[in-house]
């Protein structure tokens, strides 16, 4: 991940550090170093900087949109990190619920089936007082 925005910071700083290249080309080839390396006593050109401050300042420029939109893309992230702290709150919250609600079930199930065998029970009682009933 890192290394993808490095290379997305680099990819958008390519065009002006294409733009420097020639400048930078033109003041080491007018140089007294060049020149005595030729054999030549050529005195340094006077090098015109003013593209280069040009370049810097579209570069500075670059920069702090960059530094805007790192601190925009800063704040969303806090903003999705709530959100997210959020929602497992949420979630955690609903699992103890379906917990709460499973064991009320079971319970349930539970008094059902004992009331249903109460019931039977009965029955069978009141069948058999019929049929003594009924016999005499």
């Amino acid at each position: 991940m890192q290394i993808k925005r490095l290379y997305q910071q680099f990819m958008d700083l390519a065009p002006h550090l294409a733009k420097l290249l020639p400048v930078l080309e033109h003041v080491v080839i007018g140089t007294n170093f060049t020149g005595a390396l030729a054999g030549g006593a050529a005195a340094a050109a006077v090098v015109d900087l003013a593209p280069v401050h040009t370049h810097l300042d579209e570069m500075t420029r670059a920069n702090a949109l960059l530094l805007r939109q790192l601190q925009d893309q800063t704040i969303q992230i806090a903003g999705v990190e709530e959100e997210v702290r959020r929602l497992r709150m949420a979630l955690e919250h609903s699992e103890r619920r379906v917990e709460r609600v499973e064991l009320e079930i079971a319970s349930l199930g539970l008094w059902v089936k004992g009331l249903g065998g109460a019931a039977v029970l009965l029955l069978a009682v009141v069948a058999i007082l019929v049929y003594v009933l009924h016999a005499k």
